[in-house]
């Protein structure tokens, strides 16, 4: 039995994809497409766009810029068009949110005949320029997710913000490792490649209309061995700008809103033939939901091995 959408089915789900505008500047080249979700990022986005074109990036990538409605050159036809990328999707709908935009560029690469994608920001904390062609190496070896890390592998990172560092290793990584069956090291790290076989698979709902957020940071990690597909890591370096945070989930409401979304996306299960008689949504189940706080406290221990990580919530106890 064959879970994958064929061409004729994916041109039937069309209605399910957010209304937006493209630009396409040439016709496929290569097998592989990197979309770049942004919205009024300024000069990083410039800085980023120019180390890819120093890198050789749009050489051995198509690159689609999947724009939210920015007021600066990232929506702006002519400038994207000149740094060789392969389209420009603004989105245009009602909704907002980076996975409208990541929904619409997913879309238009498979409809295009992509044998997979990448995500990565464009405010240019990544090493774009240096680590794809890491990711198009696993992607040719068969691999369905690729996570980029920076905690491991060679990677760097440097100056993260302390919580979100703690956040990371010690709740939202051990939590989808644990639910998927795979470790990684750095969920919340949006660089990220799928093929094109994951993306379509049927069970798996890649376009469903509540993905307008941070979804594809992290539903398509927990179910990628469950399903029977390949996953990897590779090393990346991710450096934040000392004394600034340029990522769009700052403050309390907004790092608790992606916490709880994280916890959701854990016990989630994929759609079709999921379904039960007294369920609307089969993706939440009373038993998953208890067992959820036991897995909480079992992350909790085993992430006390961090020693380093110890040693510095030791320390900042101690100082305040």
């Amino acid at each position: 039995m064959s879970y994958r959408f064929t061409n004729a089915q994916l041109l039937e789900i069309e209605y399910k994809i957010p209304k937006y505008n493209k630009y396409i500047f040439f016709e496929k080249r290569n097998k592989y497409a990197l979309l770049i979700p942004v919205i009024n990022e300024g000069e990083r986005f410039i800085s980023q766009m120019n180390k890819m074109k120093e890198g050789n990036i749009f050489n051995i990538c198509d690159v689609f810029i999947c724009d939210g409605g920015s007021k600066d050159n990232s929506s702006n036809p002519d400038f994207i068009k000149e740094y060789g990328c392969c389209g420009l999707i603004i989105n245009v709908s009602g909704k907002r949110g980076q996975g409208v935009q990541l929904k619409q560029g997913f879309y238009k690469t498979m409809i295009n005949g992509y044998d997979g994608a990448i995500m990565v920001d464009g405010n240019d904390k990544d090493n774009v320029h240096e680590s794809l062609p890491l990711f198009l190496e696993k992607l040719e070896e068969g691999y369905d997710v690729v996570q980029a890390t920076r905690f491991t592998l060679g990677g760097k990172e440097e100056n993260t913000p302390f919580l979100r560092n703690i956040g990371i290793r010690l709740i939202a990584s051990p939590l989808i490792s644990l639910s998927s069956h795979f470790h990684y090291d750095d969920v919340c790290n949006g660089y990220k490649g799928f093929s094109r076989n994951y993306i379509l698979d049927k069970r798996m709902d890649w376009f469903r209309d509540e993905f307008n957020t941070y979804e594809y940071c992290y539903y398509p990690l927990v179910h990628v061995k469950k399903l029977g597909y390949k996953a990897c890591q590779v090393p990346t370096t991710r450096v934040y700008p000392k004394n600034e945070v340029p990522s769009k989930i700052k403050g309390f409401s907004s790092n608790f809103k992606l916490l709880n979304a994280i916890f959701s996306l854990a016990i989630s299960k994929t759609r079709p033939d999921q379904t039960r008689p007294d369920q609307t949504r089969p993706d939440q189940t009373r038993p998953e939901i208890i067992c959820n706080d036991y897995i909480y406290i079992f992350i909790i221990i085993q992430n006390i091995k961090n020693y380093k990580l110890c040693c510095k919530l030791q320390h900042s106890f101690f100082v305040l």
